[in-house]
């Protein structure tokens, strides 16, 4: 939806149900209806309810079956405003905005959002970095779910990786940050690595042995002969600010779905537009 540049924008593109189904079924299968259940293209249309009907599998099933809009109770129309408003907000948008934008209680904004999440941690998961990537960790204070009342804060540590590449941005939730629990996170996430920045820490002596490894030292400078972890840097700094700014305090158990929701956006930076049909491509 390349032409879609406001708010109100997307009010008018998604006015209407049928616009809605039609948009959705355009961007989940483009190269024609397939059956979820089974993948046998060919179904047959029941317009009267507005679902297909598989002969090879006897399934019925609308354009929300198995995605994130799944056996709601609400518009599609409401559903993609609460999309557009996610993948546009660049430091994220809170449960009660998305309330006080729909017009919905605040449990149901609640759950749309951590759904829409789950569509971005999709695209977020489905290549590996490569390249030159900075890599840094963090630790981030979160409220163990408790949102009110005397709130004990726990601190859990991040693992942030970015491609300068490709700018694809990866942040992941790791129990420590002892070396055995990096090199299985650094392992995992990457591919064809043709050099890794870090600082000075000595937790990423072992990087060496992956790829070619340059470090630099915060506490001299913040960048030696080209040497700098700038782009991590920077997506901690917006994630941060994000978090107190917007969100105040986060469930622990829910931390993850919040980074994903960042390390998308901060991914698709330069091509902005494309945000929200990457998320119906992928619910």
């Amino acid at each position: 939806m390349h032409h879609i540049k406001s708010l109100e924008d997307a009010r008018r593109e998604f006015s209407t149900q049928i616009k809605c189904e039609d948009c959705l079924a355009h961007k989940r299968w483009p190269d024609g209806v397939t059956c979820p259940r089974c993948g046998e293209k060919h179904q047959h249309y029941m317009p009267r309810y507005r679902k297909w009907y598989c002969k090879h599998c006897d399934y019925q099933y609308s354009v929300t079956a198995q995605t994130i809009f799944h056996g709601t109770k609400l518009p599609l129309t409401k559903w993609f405003i609460a999309t557009w408003l996610l993948c546009h907000s660049p430091k994220g948008i809170s449960a009660k905005q998305i309330e006080r934008e729909l017009g919905v209680c605040y449990e149901t904004a609640w759950s749309m959002a951590h759904r829409i999440r789950k569509a971005m941690a999709k695209d977020a998961y489905m290549v590996k970095l490569s390249g030159t990537v900075e890599i840094d960790d963090a630790v981030v204070k979160a409220d163990g779910g408790k949102a009110s009342g005397n709130v004990t804060f726990q601190a859990k540590n991040v693992m942030g990786f970015v491609s300068r590449d490709t700018g694809t941005l990866r942040m992941i939730v790791v129990d420590t940050l002892q070396k055995k629990d990096i090199k299985h996170v650094v392992l995992k996430n990457l591919d064809e690595v043709r050099h890794l920045v870090t600082d000075a820490t000595n937790r990423y002596d072992f990087m060496g042995e992956i790829a070619p490894h340059s470090y630099v030292a915060h506490y001299m400078t913040f960048s030696d002969d080209g040497v700098h972890t700038n782009f991590i840097e920077n997506a901690w700094s917006l994630f941060k600010r994000g978090l107190v700014g917007m969100f105040h305090h986060v469930s622990a158990k829910h931390l993850q779905a919040y980074l994903d929701e960042f390390a998308f956006r901060y991914s698709h930076r330069t091509n902005k537009r494309a945000l929200f049909d990457l998320v119906l491509a992928s619910c």
